[in-house]
């Protein structure tokens, strides 16, 4: 594959940071030298960075892979990638089939300028959250938080989570993210306690406010018949226990992947067991 030195015009409108709407996790990274980008929900995951060239409709570039041959022996090779595309008529969104040596893999980009900016227009909602003041924040890992969004019209809270356009469904939507958490052990993986919301709210709004929002009570049967403890789990006490509320701040780290900056705030939502 021969890479030219100068851009075309196609190339241009490329150039920048996009990060893919079906995942947040994938981004794609184009600058006039190379291309940096992150698939992990590919099948076996793409990170990489290389050179690329492009026209109208079509993007290439080529990913060199290591693995063993059948003999044990390592061995080198190339996966040469076709992208065939289409942008919007702003040239802010992306969608394409990325076709490569193991199939086809249908994707769609948002070319933002960081995270938030991502979040504000893949959900539909804008706000501007307050700044990292270094008192009493933590790193979260987001895997575990199910997105809220806050903004404030006319001293009314706007708000809607990652699965649903208003707040109204909290309790539906906490089960339904929950699900998605659970793995081998199914309705008792353990990793479905780790859960919290993660609350993205507009600086103006007070926690009292966000908290005051988000009173949600929800029914759990985790401990009840765990057939997959060697040692019964002690019941929490009074058989129920605060579902967590971490407030999100302004940060570098909200432009990149891994942990954010959060700080926890009051609750008033509660897990009860039977």
């Amino acid at each position: 594959m021969v890479f030219s030195c100068g851009q075309n015009s196609a190339e241009k409108q490329l150039n920048g940071d996009w990060r893919e709407i079906e995942n947040e996790y994938s981004t794609w990274h184009f600058y006039p030298d190379d291309l940096v980008i992150k698939i992990p929900s590919y099948p076996n995951g793409i990170y990489d960075r290389t050179e690329w060239s492009a026209n109208k409709s079509k993007i290439e570039f080529e990913l060199r892979e290591f693995g063993l041959d059948s003999l044990g022996n390592k061995i080198d090779t190339i996966n040469k990638v076709l992208i065939n595309y289409k942008l919007s008529d702003k040239k802010d969104s992306l969608f394409g089939t990325l076709k490569n040596n193991y199939g086809e893999y249908k994707f769609s980009l948002l070319k933002t300028e960081n995270y938030i900016k991502y979040l504000n227009r893949k959900f539909g909602i804008e706000f501007t959250l307050p700044k990292n003041d270094s008192n009493g924040l933590k790193k979260i890992d987001p895997v575990y938080g199910m997105k809220i969004f806050m903004n404030l019209e006319n001293d009314n809270i706007v708000g809607k989570t990652e699965l649903s356009n208003s707040l109204n469904s909290l309790e539906t939507d906490i089960k339904e993210f929950k699900n998605k958490l659970e793995s081998y052990f199914g309705s008792y993986d353990l990793r479905t306690e780790r859960f919290y919301l993660s609350v993205y709210a507009d600086k103006q709004i007070p926690d009292s406010m966000i908290t005051a929002n988000l009173a949600v009570t929800i029914k759990s049967n985790f401990f009840l018949n765990n057939e997959y403890d060697a040692i019964p789990i002690p019941r929490p006490p009074g058989d129920t226990l605060p579902i967590t509320i971490y407030r999100m701040y302004e940060s570098d780290k909200n432009k990149n992947l891994g942990f954010r900056m959060a700080k926890k705030i009051k609750t008033i939502a509660n897990t009860v067991y039977n």
